[in-house]
Order: C-alpha cells, then sequence, then structure tokens
C-alpha cells in the first residue's frame, strides 16, 4: 500500500485547529533566525577571547583553523542541536506552521534550537509548550541528521513524544496547528522532517494503522 508523504495542501485526513486571535498592531516577537550568517568559519575569530592576540590560520588534523599564536587556543566551529518532536494520536502527527524564516508559511515538527545549558529532551518539551501550548513527555529517540547551510552544520535529534498536557494552540512563531495522517501531509519546509515522517509513515503501515 502507498503512503502519500507530501500533497498540495491538508486532505481530509488532516485536522487543522483554530487559528488564535492576534490583536492586530501587536509587536512582532519573532526571534530572528539564530542560525545567523554563514560565513567561513576560518574568519569568524579576529582577535583571542583570552588575551587579545590576533590570531593566525593553521592547518590542524587537515583542516585551517583560527589559532593564538601567543596562548595557543584553537577555535573549532561546533554545530548547533536542534530537537524535534513527533506527536502522535490515533494515527494522527501534530504538525506546525511555521510563521518565522526559514520555512516560513510550510509546515514541520515542533522543535527548535537547544541552549548551551539544556538536556535535548528538555529542550524538545520547552519546544512544544513554547510553540503548541502542550506539555510533553520525551520518549526514544527516532533519528540523528547531520545537515549543512552554507558553512554552518546543523545535527537534528528527532524524539517521539507523548502529550501528557494542554490542547494544542498556535503560539508564537506558529501561524496555524494541525494533526495529519500520513497520506494527508501538507508542505514540508525541511528534507530532515520528511525524513522522520517517512520512517512514522512505514512504522504505521507495519502496524496495521492505515
Amino acid at each position: 500500500m502507498a503512503v502519500a508523504l507530501c500533497g498540495l495542501g491538508p486532505g481530509p485526513g488532516a485536522g487543522l485547529l483554530p487559528v488564535p486571535d492576534r490583536r492586530r498592531g501587536q509587536a512582532d516577537r519573532r526571534r530572528p533566525d539564530r542560525a545567523g550568517r554563514l560565513e567561513d568559519p576560518r574568519t569568524l575569530t579576529e582577535y583571542c577571547p583570552s588575551c587579545g592576540h590576533k590570531v593566525e590560520l593553521r592547518l590542524i588534523a587537515n583542516r585551517q583553523l583560527p589559532v593564538c599564536p601567543d596562548c595557543d587556543t584553537i577555535f573549532f566551529r561546533n554545530p548547533k542541536l536542534v530537537v524535534v518532536a513527533l506527536i502522535e494520536e490515533q494515527g494522527r502527527v501534530l504538525l506546525v506552521k511555521r510563521d518565522i524564516e526559514p520555512g516560513r508559511g510550510l509546515w514541520g515538527l515542533p522543535g527548535g534550537y537547544v541552549d548551551w545549558d539544556e538536556h535535548p529532551e528538555h529542550a524538545m518539551a520547552r519546544e512544544c509548550e513554547e510553540e503548541c501550548g502542550v506539555q510533553v513527555e520525551a520518549g526514544p529517540l527516532l533519528s540523528v541528521q547531520h545537515v549543512m547551510l552554507g558553512t554552518e552544520g546543523i545535527v537534528i535529534l528527532a524524539y517521539r513524544a507523548t502529550r501528557t498536557a494542554g490542547e494544542p494552540r498556535a503560539q508564537d512563531e506558529v501561524q496555524q496547528i494541525g494533526w495529519f495522517d500520513p497520506a494527508s501531509l501538507p508542505p514540508l519546509a525541511f528534507s530532515t522532517h520528511r525524513k522522520v515522517l517517512q520512517a512514522w509513515a512505514k512504522e504505521l503501515l507495519t502496524r496495521g494503522a492505515v
């Protein structure tokens, strides 16, 4: 049985939730794109933050990296960490229509960036509450993906999550929320989300849920 993974829009198996009434003239509180500018990582550090000396490029482990010639500090460029949640109920998955770039106006799994002091599971739960107004409990880790956006490395962790409290309602950074079965998925913002949903659709077939 074939399962469609991206239609032209929500179909019969989609349940769109009411769009919240946001007051006209309300200040735009959308955060800027936290991925920032896509610059060459070799040029991001010009002066050493420890001693103030001008850094230079050196070949280290076959990579050109900024190094402080005074204190020998090496400046590595680490990837950003993103978490997303797959919340399934009655054979349908909860998706959000994004109100920020990248992918504004397209749909995706709820999620976002992990702060430096957060456990990924806690970040996933926080993002679900911020975007959907629901509290969730983290389940198994479904996948780990890596993508490059220019010179920016992104690692995406996808968790299965169970809703424990709250009714889904679009919050800041989200235009709309809906429940979708595999055959009625709307246009998606990210290929990484598509891969998670493809695996979920195959799992539903195995379970005989579709």
